[in-house]
């Protein structure tokens, strides 16, 4: 996406979604030990249920920037490339790359049955799954469009059948992946099994919310900033339901768990509209957001070793600190990590990020050429 037509709230919203997941693992797995006092286990929890919906949110993104990007033009063979070259090849090296590092060489025997089911690492599976819906996506577009220039009376009825059908495709998820199993595999053996159960089918709803936002951008963004207070109230009555139904304290209800899900996108969209122009808010996470695909995928290797160094020179530090900090130090280092790889030429197989190549083989020819004068200022010349 260019700068001449970039969303800019998205990538706002795109550094919470990255954000959120590391808050996940770094803040949400400390949050079951019993270890713990009720207190910690309680700021813990909480901060894990905000970013719980990180994937709907990426997912939400992936629909949203695809559509918005492609909705007027889509060139199958550039597409296809560009998700090889960008996509594919940068998951399958930090597959190999996670297998290796956290001591699961054991799968590289079966490497690209175990990238199809993204176990490179238990939270590539997102990887696994979203990698399918784009082989998809120019399929989905082009329904999309048609169900687009519908009358409105159809497309409200379209969208409540969807409604209806991801509710109870969610409902019987385990039903259905295992009779997917069955029918693919005969015999499915658990690998295979997963592949199936990690099918973005089963998320599917906020990728074409996604698609419907990029479709009717404006309109939607203008309906959502109008009814921001709505939202705001809606978001914390279901983050309420949310944390009492991860204590146990109330029951599960589907409904109310989509409900929470699809408030947590809107109300992160509209505090993404709300500080966009805040200039150092929007450059930090521009940062976040632009390294944030390679960073994804390699966060929970820096956060194991982030963790460990944490405990080797922490004595006695409060759990709720200590997950904080092994959070916030993950976010930032992983990130220029990402970046700093970025500016090496040809790496754009790892971080899947196009561009700063050609800006770092212009940084050493300016060093070439000028680096025999020292009143030369490489800021000046980029």
């Amino acid at each position: 996406m260019t700068d001449e037509k970039r969303l800019r709230e998205v990538d706002i919203l795109r550094a919470l979604a990255f954000i959120f997941v590391v808050v996940q693992h770094g803040m949400g797995g400390l949050s079951y030990s019993n270890k713990i006092g009720i207190v910690d286990k309680v700021s813990l929890r909480l901060f894990y249920m905000v970013g719980k919906p990180a994937v709907p949110i990426f997912l939400f993104i992936s629909g949203l920037s695809l559509s918005y990007v492609y909705c007027k033009k889509l060139n199958l063979k550039n597409y296809y490339i560009k998700r090889i070259k960008y996509v594919i090849i940068p998951y399958l090296i930090w597959s190999a790359i996670n297998m290796y590092k956290l001591g699961n060489e054991d799968r590289f025997a079966q490497f690209f049955m175990q990238s199809a089911a993204g176990n490179g690492a238990f939270h590539l599976w997102y990887m696994g799954g979203i990698i399918r819906l784009y082989i998809f996506f120019p399929i989905i577009l082009y329904i999309s469009k048609k169900v687009h220039s519908m009358n409105k009376g159809a497309r409200i009825a379209i969208f409540s059948t969807i409604l209806i059908l991801y509710y109870y495709i969610s409902k019987y998820q385990n039903l259905i992946s295992d009779k997917i199993s069955l029918f693919i595999f005969r015999t499915p053996s658990d690998l295979q099994h997963r592949i199936v159960n990690i099918s973005m089918l089963f998320w599917i709803l906020y990728f074409i919310l996604g698609i419907y936002a990029a479709l009717n951008y404006e309109y939607v963004k203008e309906k959502l900033l109008k009814c921001k207070v709505i939202i705001y109230i809606a978001y914390f009555i279901f983050l309420v339901y949310a944390l009492l139904n991860e204590f146990e304290v109330i029951p599960f209800n589907r409904a109310l768990s989509i409900a929470y899900t699809t408030s947590s996108i809107m109300f992160f969209y509209v505090i993404s509209c709300q500080v966009v122009n805040k200039y150092k808010v929007y450059k930090c996470m521009r940062f976040i957001s632009d390294y944030s695909f390679a960073s994804y995928m390699a966060h929970v290797i820096v956060l194991s070793k982030v963790a460990n160094y944490v405990n080797a020179w922490s004595v006695n530090i409060p759990n709720f600190l200590y997950a904080s900090i092994i959070t916030i130090v993950t976010v930032v280092l992983t990130t220029f990590i990402i970046c700093i790889i970025s500016y090496i030429p040809y790496t754009s197989a790892i971080t899947g990020i196009k561009g700063n190549n050609a800006k770092m083989k212009k940084m050493f020819g300016y060093l070439r050429t000028y680096g025999k004068h020292s009143e030369y200022n490489i800021n000046n010349e980029n």
